[in-house]
């Protein structure tokens, strides 16, 4: 007699108010051990389906229909869409964990990250019942996800002293500490670089074996799915229009986007020349010299520099690209050069006008409070203050429009109506909204989907040529940077080890670090 399912959800309904359903008459099972990827362009629904399922459903939204059983290890299944929230607080973390795709927005922004770890260690797991039980679990979860060599500064570093991949990772480890036996993968590798992403995969890949541990990985990453997954549910406009086995679905590639079924439930001073070497001629959008930043470690002075001794330039209209391990300092350069950060040492001029900072986060970045029609239009009259308010408006629904966001339909949304992609789209057009000589692109476009990826590099590609504004490009993608960038920056620990044309670094990497991320490309 074949085991019953582990999670069984039918007609799952989830509808923002006046809004057609986001997640539509959605069904599926789960059995244990098994692992299904849920895909789909961004707005699809995805990253609503995992919300829902754990009560985490953004304000606005609700389920309007359907059913999730799920079968706990003790006692008789349970409805998770009629769950009380107390009952649910039992089975988070215990029963089901959530990765989830924003770290910064996950992690209390107040407390250090090890007084976080430690609180979840003590509520999710009750068989330590001492403290130093307690702290050897929370050491040897950093250590699972490559965090170990660092684990006291991470521990005694709050969240925003930490970069984009050691935040996930950190969130990787309270998922799973008390473990689950179901977990819920939102963008889970969004925010790492291929290395560290490589190593986390498979770190996740043995848990899962070892523990018979189920999954739902939630992404728009196709490569990401190839054997990490048995099945695939591809999801548009809020309904499944694919399922099947994984092998043959991704065979399609990016068809499964852009071509569904008739059938939804068919079965389907560094080497290389130095900081400027190959630099675009002509004036320049960003000069840096000598720029060192340093982080106390958790507020103790004393601790290595983040950035040291830094020098680059960005040319009008050039496309410079800054590659590096999670934690190398990619971040920290783009913070430090629009003033977000003090800089101890060093200087940094932008001759062609204002820079501006595209967020790795969105979400964090974006008044939560204010429509997108509202939070543009108040960017636009900072540059514009004697434009009428009409033609603001215009302006800012002109901004939507040609991000990809139509007007009619989100200008008065606010961003957590949004999914993550959505928000990054509005993120790039506040950033437009000022005319910036230097855009900054921190992690752009790690949030979406391939062809909104494409279209929006090809905006920022059309926007810095011809004498447009300088793009300073930080990615952990190192394929995309080395078909679009003019010149790459390779980082470690702090510094430049590397300059080179993409060609030169494809043909032969100088650098041991750029021989390791060029090897851990999928």
């Amino acid at each position: 007699m074949p085991e019953p399912a582990l999670l069984t959800v039918t007609g799952l309904t989830v509808a923002f108010a006046g809004h057609p359903p986001a997640v539509d008459d959605l069904s599926f099972t789960l059995g244990a051990g098994e692992r299904l990827g849920l895909v789909g362009l961004s707005g699809s629904g995805k990253s609503l389906t995992a919300a829902a399922l754990l009560g985490l459903l953004p304000p606005g939204a609700r389920v309007t229909a359907g059913t999730a059983v799920y079968r706990p290890a003790d006692g008789p299944p349970v409805d998770l869409l009629q769950l009380p929230e107390r009952a649910l607080r039992r089975l988070r973390g215990r029963e089901i964990s959530l990765v989830f795709q924003e770290p910064q927005t996950a992690l209390n922004p107040v407390h250090r990250v090890g007084r976080q770890l430690t609180a979840a260690a003590r509520s999710l797991r009750p068989d330590l019942r001492t403290p130093a039980q307690t702290e050897a679990a929370v050491r040897a979860w950093l250590d699972r996800v490559e965090l170990g060599d660092a684990a006291d500064r991470i521990r005694a570093a709050y969240p925003h002293q930490l970069s984009g991949g050691q935040r996930q990772r950190v969130l990787i480890a309270l998922a799973l500490l008390g473990r689950p036996r179901l977990l819920l993968a939102d963008e889970p590798t969004t925010a790492l670089d291929t290395i560290t992403e490589a190593g986390v995969l498979r770190l996740l890949d043995r848990l899962g074996a070892e523990e018979r541990l189920s999954s739902v990985f939630v992404t728009h990453d196709l490569p990401l799915l190839a054997g990490r997954t048995d099945r695939i549910i591809v999801m548009a406009a809020g309904r499944a229009v694919r399922r099947g086995d994984s092998a043959a679905l991704l065979a399609r590639g990016d068809r499964l986007f852009t071509a569904p079924d008739d059938n939804p439930s068919a079965t389907a001073t560094p080497p290389n020349g130095g900081a400027d070497a190959g630099a675009g001629q002509g004036p320049k959008a960003l000069v840096v010299r000598g720029l060192t930043v340093s982080y106390g470690s958790g507020g103790r002075a004393g601790s290595p520099p983040a950035v040291r001794d830094v020098s680059l330039s960005v040319a009008r209209g050039e496309w410079v690209a800054v590659v590096g391990p999670s934690g190398c300092g990619k971040t920290t350069l783009a913070r430090a050069t629009v003033g977000l950060l003090p800089t101890p040492a060093g200087a940094v001029r932008c001759p062609a006008g204002r820079p501006q900072l595209i967020f790795q986060d969105p979400y964090a970045s974006l008044n939560p409070a204010l429509s997108l029609r509202r939070a543009l239009t108040e960017n636009l009259r900072a540059v514009r203050p004697a434009a009428p308010p009409a033609a603001l408006r215009a302006a800012a629904d002109g901004l939507l429009d040609q991000v990809g966001l139509p007007a009619a339909v989100y200008a008065t949304r606010l961003p957590a109506d949004l999914s993550g992609g959505q928000r990054q789209r509005v993120a790039i057009a506040r950033a437009l909204a000022s005319a910036p000589g230097l855009l900054i692109a921190d992690e752009a476009v790690s949030a979406l989907d391939a062809p909104l990826r494409t279209a929006i590099l090809d905006l920022l590609d059309e926007l810095r040529r011809g004498g447009g504004p300088g793009l300073l490009f930080i990615s952990h993608d190192l394929d995309l940077v080395l078909d679009r960038a003019d010149r790459v920056v390779v980082m470690d620990a702090g510094r430049i080890v590397e300059v080179a044309t993409p060609e030169a670094l494809r043909s032969g990497p100088v650098s041991a670090v750029a021989r390791r991320l060029l090897a851990a490309r999928r």
